[in-house]
């Protein structure tokens, strides 16, 4: 699911990046949707991405157990890069 989700969903620059990385096994990467308390239901995930302005990058926040992501399998250890689905927010909304 990772390359397919950049090569598919990825803007131009994106695409232009990470596909030679991930084609010469340069990094690896997993795909990180399903929660532990709510399977595959996107619309109630309880893991939020806060970007903040300031330092250009995003907050990542699972606040509780259900929050886990689930069903990675070995690719959550040794993967060197993620898709991570999560509710966001830019300034606060």
């Amino acid at each position: 699911m990772f390359a397919p989700t950049i090569m598919h969903l990825g803007t131009d620059k994106q695409v232009e990046k990470y596909m030679p990385l991930i084609k010469s096994f340069q990094i690896s990467g997993a795909y990180a949707q399903t929660e532990l308390g709510h399977g595959s239901d996107v619309q109630n995930l309880e893991t939020t991405a806060y970007y903040d302005k300031t330092t250009e990058e995003f907050i990542i926040n699972s606040p509780t157990v259900t929050a886990t992501k689930w069903w990675i399998g070995d690719l959550g250890i040794v993967a060197t890069h993620v898709i991570l689905h999560a509710i966001l927010y830019l300034d606060k909304k």
